[in-house]
């Protein structure tokens, strides 16, 4: 029967079997290692800061219609925003143009609503289903960037809740 050669070479067997020679085995410190080692630490506990103390924004956005001189407006937004759409929730509407800042609305009214109340609002009929979002815009909101006509159009952003993003994937991870 022959012999089976060995799974080491013979030269690693007698080093491991004898004394380790004087110095031991040559170890490379360079002094950059230790600062990555320390910026990486740092950059794990801010990430772990930042988690636990940031908060994110759920939104859903649609098309509006603002009425300047009534300081109205009504918005069109995805049905599947129904459940979480309340009144008094903020509103931030966007008005086509340049140069144009955000103004400051809360919702009054949301039901959801068939095309003819889409075409009744002034909307084009929508593909899917949508809520007619109603609402006043914020004493501070000034209209008086917009045009002089009555009616303009813009986008809507409503935020339908806000939360830590440290329970955000948390409530992910649960849901594995």
């Amino acid at each position: 029967m022959t012999e089976r050669p060995s799974l080491f070479r013979q030269e690693a067997l007698e080093f491991h079997a004898g004394q380790p020679p004087p110095g031991g085995v040559l170890r490379i410190d360079p002094p950059w290692t230790r600062w990555l080692y320390w910026i990486v630490l740092a950059v794990v506990v801010a990430g772990v800061v930042v988690t636990a103390t940031a908060r994110t924004s759920e939104t859903t956005s649609g098309p509006a219609l603002i009425n300047a001189p009534d300081r109205t407006f009504v918005a069109l937004v995805p049905a599947a925003a129904s459940p979480d759409l309340r009144r008094g929730q903020f509103v931030r509407i966007q008005a086509d143009g340049p140069e144009r800042r955000p103004l400051a609305a809360r919702v009054l009214r949301a039901e959801i609503t068939d095309q003819a109340g889409v075409r009744r609002a002034g909307f084009a009929p929508s593909a899917q289903p949508a809520v007619l979002v109603t609402g006043v815009l914020e004493p501070h909101a000034d209209v008086a960037s917009l045009h002089s006509s009555p009616r303009h159009e813009g986008r809507a952003v409503v935020v339908l809740g806000s939360q830590r993003i440290l329970n955000l994937f948390l409530r992910r991870g649960g849901d594995s």
